[in-house]
């Protein structure tokens, strides 16, 4: 396969929707173990836009005369040290304090982090809850400004559509959107009470049709539950998409990257349908799998997660996005990987969705995210002799003139064995000298859980083992790097299964 990019033709701008996470559990931040991985977030610029929850349960309380009373501090902990490291972020607000609860007994039967069940009743009273919300964004407006927190993303709860509001059914169910709406719609006086320039939205859904057309219709149309005008205020749509769960990967399926496309564009006829057309979309879930909480103990095959498999993955998923999204009008501009299961590791390499392990190596799909954030945002051209559909390319370039080419190599069926096949790239248009650096992501290249498992897969591994395993899970040169010059470039890549190579030209002159 031969592939030929010319640098100096721009096919569009594009921006980058692909670097962002949701860190999960948020009170990880105030402790060392997540700032560690944070730390390390920011300094590969892995991650530009975190996606975090309010825990208004840690903030809000009643006094003896039962007066709301509020205790800002474990959240402006979190907060400040998010934006100490150059984080954006996507607040969500939940979950229900239990003083505010309808139920106070409502809890969630997982428990979270450091003990805790979240409540998802909803409130006694509709108006104390637009109270807290209100307190809560003005809070953010006094301590970090009105030009800071407008450049966020507030949000109303997470997947009310399920488990998590409410009732804990699965299946559709009328009456969760009849009281989400009154939930978001004095989310939403609450925020404009304090500030009218923040983005807020909704409804972070995980896969209920029904509820997200019926949310889409209130707001358009609807009696606003919280001022009696007409509609409600939506600046922006949150969704969730996960390829495949993994009671059906256990059955023989796999993860399909057309799946997460086909809900996108499913939710996007429907946001049509009601003049929501051009609106922002924010996929602040994705998962080549969901089933955060599920790992390789229970399901043998989630041990994908883990393997050179999920970065080739994320990198054809975005590939496809890049081509699909803009044919169809849809409007993507933030997709965050969901790593919850992290503060539940009691070994490394357990399949769960993380970026490090229990002793923090950087799984493979760490070392991905790191890759594709040095795309550039201008698209260039590109063409294909002989293509190969188990192999894509991502050609960027940025406005000082690096080329940043991403190739890869996969099949969405991690069961499947690849020979290995050779790939040409050639690059026109090069003008002056360069900085070429390769980097290799692979089963042999950049790659802890390889080596961890060339090791014989210790379950406790000893200071040198844990040194060697460091070390091979570290990202860098493929090979050294060399200066270019010429107006053009080749160069014959050997791809082996699930390889990503990010070829760099750095303008020098």
């Amino acid at each position: 396969m031969i592939i030929h990019v010319n640098s100096q033709k721009t096919v569009r701008e594009i921006d980058n929707f692909w670097s962002h996470i949701h860190f999960h559990p948020t009170d990880a931040i105030e402790d060392n173990w997540g700032r560690e991985i944070l730390d390390q977030v920011s300094r590969d610029k892995a991650a530009r836009t975190v996606r975090i929850y309010a825990m208004l349960e840690d903030i809000v309380t009643r006094d003896e005369k039962g007066k709301l009373c509020f205790d800002f501090t474990l959240n402006d902990i979190r907060i400040d040290y998010m934006l100490s490291q150059g984080f954006q972020l996507l607040i969500c607000y939940n979950f229900m304090p239990r003083c505010l609860a309808k139920n106070p007994a409502q809890l969630s039967k997982l428990e979270r982090y450091k003990g805790k069940r979240v409540n998802y009743s909803e409130p006694n009273d509709y108006a104390e809850w637009q109270e807290v919300v209100y307190q809560y964004t003005q809070h953010l407006v006094d301590r970090y400004g009105e030009a800071t927190v407008s450049r966020w993303y507030l949000h109303c709860w997470n997947e009310p559509d399920i488990l998590y509001w409410l009732n804990d059914k699965v299946e559709y169910d009328p009456e969760k959107i009849v009281s989400y709406i009154k939930l978001y719609d004095h989310f939403a006086q609450g925020i404009l009470r304090a500030t009218g320039k923040a983005r807020f939205g909704g409804p972070s859904a995980a896969f209920h049709m029904p509820f997200f057309e019926a949310f889409l219709e209130h707001t358009r149309s609807g009696i606003n539950q919280a001022t009696g005008e007409q509609g409600s205020r939506l600046d922006f749509v949150s969704i969730h998409t996960y390829a495949n769960n993994p009671a059906k990967i256990a059955a023989g399926e796999h993860p399909e990257v057309r799946r997460n496309l086909d809900r996108i564009i499913a939710y996007h006829e429907v946001m049509k349908k009601y003049g929501y057309g051009d609106k922002e979309i924010l996929i602040d879930e994705w998962g080549a799998s969901s089933g955060g909480f599920i790992g390789s103990d229970r399901f043998p095959e989630m041990a994908f997660r883990d393997t050179a498999y999920l970065p080739a993955f994320y990198a054809r998923m975005v590939d496809v996005y890049l081509a699909e999204l803009a044919k169809h009008g849809i409007n993507v501009s933030r997709t965050m990987i969901c790593l919850s299961g992290q503060h539940d590791l009691k070994k490394d390499f357990d399949g769960f969705r993380s970026f490090f392990t229990l002793n923090r190596f950087p799984k493979p799909i760490y070392n991905g995210y790191v890759m594709l954030s040095r795309l550039g945002n201008h698209l260039l051209d590109v063409s294909l002799e002989a293509p190969d559909p188990r192999v894509g390319v991502i050609p960027t370039a940025d406005e000082n003139g690096t080329c940043s080419i991403l190739v890869y190599y996969m099949d969405e069926d991690f069961r499947k064995t690849l020979p290995n096949t050779k790939v040409t790239l050639q690059l026109s248009g090069l003008e002056g000298r360069y900085r070429l650096k390769h980097l290799r992501l692979d089963q042999a290249t950049c790659n802890s859980h390889a080596k961890w498992a060339a090791l014989g897969k210790p379950e406790n591994p000893d200071q040198m083992q844990r040194e060697i395993i460091r070390k091979a899970g570290r990202l860098d040169l493929y090979v050294p790097e060399e200066i270019i010059e010429g107006e053009r470039y080749e160069e014959s890549i050997v791809m082996t299964q699930n390889a990503l190579s990010l070829l760099v030209f750095e303008k020098i002159t």
